[in-house]
């Protein structure tokens, strides 16, 4: 039977190169609130319910969208290969562009929720807010989110009742930092055209009870590649059959 040993190793070093396919939901999301013109009003006001909002309603008032994925299922060392973002627009007043900035600092989400209403609920301890990272100890450094000052990806956003798709090779280069440097990743915010009134948009959200609205990340991995050594990382599982095949080699040895 040992001759099923290189047999097991083989077929382990090929599944390990074998690329992979990961979708994943978000672990936080959440809708900040502001106001123009540098109005604090709604310093104290999130959302984290069934619904995420951006861009501007007509009666000014600002909403931006975070979310976070945690990328722990992907192995270590893999190389992001492609990275797709899709978001279910349930509502909005008027079409125009999404941008995704990838945020550069923590933030939470506490049990806040204003269900449909879109004007946000009073901030409960740990969510983020326009001011706040936390409410109410811990201030972002700029009003409105840390963030990148260059979109990750942009996209026209139209009529609602269907998904939307953002994707592209600064995307690829976020997920792939964040899974280099896990604590890096605080996710995206989500800026619409927020210098036109009605621009307003709203998306389904982790939270949202119907399973087919919810945010979905799918990200396309290889594998971690061979070492200087020309050694492969094999998966889990493959030190566990070994095991299993070495033991039953032995029992067999025994019986002779």
């Amino acid at each position: 039977m040992t001759w099923l040993i290189p047999m097991v190793l083989m077929a382990a070093s090929h599944v390990s190169a074998i690329a992979a396919t990961y979708q994943l939901s978000p672990v936080a999301d959440t809708t900040i609130f502001a106001e123009q013109n540098g109005n604090s009003d709604y310093d104290s006001t999130s959302d984290g319910g069934p619904n995420l909002w951006v861009a501007t309603t007509f009666g000014s008032q600002m909403r931006r969208a975070l979310l976070r994925f945690d990328l722990s299922a992907i192995a270590p060392g893999s190389r992001i290969t492609s990275v797709q973002l899709s978001l279910y627009e349930i509502r909005a007043r008027d079409n125009g562009n999404v941008a995704l900035h990838r945020v550069l600092a923590s933030w939470g989400e506490a049990t806040s929720s204003a269900g449909d209403s879109g004007s946000g609920a009073p901030a409960e301890a740990g969510d983020a807010t326009w001011a706040y990272r936390y409410f109410p100890s811990v201030t972002w450094s700029v009003r409105g989110g840390d963030i990148s000052p260059q979109p990750s990806a942009t996209i026209f956003v139209g009529s609602p009742g269907e998904r939307y798709t953002w994707s592209s090779t600064q995307m690829m280069a976020d997920v792939q930092g964040w899974l280099n440097a896990p604590a890096t990743n605080h996710g995206w915010i989500m800026i619409g055209d927020e210098a036109r009134e009605g621009s307003a948009k709203r998306f389904g959200s982790r939270e949202n009870s119907v399973a087919s609205l919810r945010p979905i990340l799918t990200v396309h991995a290889e594998p971690p590649v061979a070492d200087a050594s020309g050694d492969v990382p094999l998966p889990f599982w493959a030190p566990l059959l070994l095991g299993s095949v070495l033991l039953a080699c032995s029992t067999a040895r025994s019986r002779r």
